[in-house]
């Protein structure tokens, strides 16, 4: 699904650089513009061929072409699973897309510090954890998701993470205190709610994997997304992201309040420091 964003946010970058509405790019190509807007909303599905013809309209270089065409050969394949055997570096790609097409993004995890709020540091450990083959180019990647975040036009972000992910230390403890802080300075953004899972609170729910639920301005509907270790599953089914969503909204209804989460950010970093 990650794939069908990319390509729809791609063929609607392509079309307003051509200078053409969604109804003058269809009525050239003999679609419908239900279709051009089904296909940039990653609504539906396009053909390999479609996307060809298209582009040809577009008059986009072959240089570019290549690029697009081999999203919509992904696209198309109808995988809903995305095995981490892809490598780090597409798995970040999908993030960007999803995230910079949201209007807000749910996120928990129960171990890691979201990838768009991590440290260079932080960030290079983990992914070489991780075993990517592309340190460097995962690492842009995770910056890049940061500038979403940062950017005017940036979606809500909803996080949840689990005392776990404070005190988790894949860096040394000076390392982890500025990260601690930066994380800290992100929260307080207009645009961030974090809240934080206390070790001392009882609690009502758990989820052993880290989810994701991406929300798209009308008509686009709500995705999903849950982390394992051998794979990512792409959610769809309204139902199951539904789930999703309720599950998310417990974890979040037995965190510390915004202002809470952010004292015990700052108290961790501290301790890291004064324990130097």
């Amino acid at each position: 699904m990650a794939a069908r964003h990319r390509l729809g946010l791609e063929l609607r970058r392509l079309r307003e650089r051509a200078g053409l509405t969604g109804q003058d790019l269809a009525a050239q190509l003999g679609w419908s513009q239900s279709k051009v807007s089904r296909i940039e909303q990653a609504r539906t599905r396009a053909t390999v061929g479609d996307i060809q013809v298209l582009l040809a309209l577009l008059d986009v270089p072959a240089s570019a072409r290549d690029h697009v065409v081999a999203l919509a050969e992904r696209a198309a394949s109808g995988s809903w699973r995305n095995s981490t055997g892809v490598g780090l570096t597409r798995r970040q790609q999908d993030f960007i897309a999803l995230e910079a097409s949201a209007s807000e993004v749910l996120h928990y995890n129960p171990i890691l510090l979201p990838g768009y709020m991590q440290s260079e540091e932080y960030a290079r450990r983990v992914i070489d954890m991780a075993g990517a083959s592309n340190e460097e180019r995962a690492v842009e990647y995770r910056l890049a998701r940061r500038l979403t975040m940062l950017g005017k036009s940036a979606p809500t972000y909803r996080v949840v993470l689990l005392e776990t992910a404070l005190r988790w230390r894949p860096v040394p403890p000076n390392a982890m205190a500025r990260q601690l802080d930066s994380l800290a300075k992100y929260a307080a953004r207009d645009n961030v709610d974090l809240r934080i899972v206390a070790f001392d609170r009882e609690q009502s729910s758990f989820m052993q994997h880290p989810l994701m639920v991406f929300r798209f301005d009308p008509p686009a509907s709500a995705r999903g997304l849950i982390e394992t270790t051998a794979a990512d599953y792409h959610l769809t089914d309204a139902p199951t992201v539904e789930r999703l969503i309720d599950n998310f909204e417990q974890l979040s209804s037995s965190a510390l309040s915004r202002s809470d989460s952010l004292a015990l950010i700052r108290r961790v970093a501290r301790a890291l420091v004064d324990g130097q």
